[in-house]
């Protein structure tokens, strides 16, 4: 049986950089395949750049929060896109500013 994420909230992903054709889609993959769910998502662009934020639910991953970490980097670099992942209460703290 595969060992279930302790993450209490709903842990929240940025993504920013030029935009290409296929953000969207590579992500979302890998997410997919990790078994993790898109809540929201909000996603633009100004003037060329782009940016997405989304919340996930990882309650039926096995994959932990330090994993998909290293793997949305991995996949950041592989796109050329800055992809980070933060605890929803850390993200909510830093952006009342």
């Amino acid at each position: 049986m595969a060992k279930k994420n302790k993450t209490s909230n709903m842990p929240i992903i940025t993504v920013i950089g030029k935009d290409t054709k296929g953000i969207v889609a590579q992500v979302s993959n890998l997410l997919w395949k990790k078994d993790i769910n898109i809540e929201e998502i909000k996603q633009g662009i100004i003037k060329g750049s782009f940016f997405m934020i989304m919340s996930v639910d990882m309650k039926d991953s096995p994959t932990s929060f330090h994993q998909l970490s290293k793997e949305l980097k991995k996949l950041g670099k592989k796109i050329n896109l800055e992809i980070n992942i933060y605890n929803q209460e850390i993200f909510t703290a830093i952006n009342k500013i």
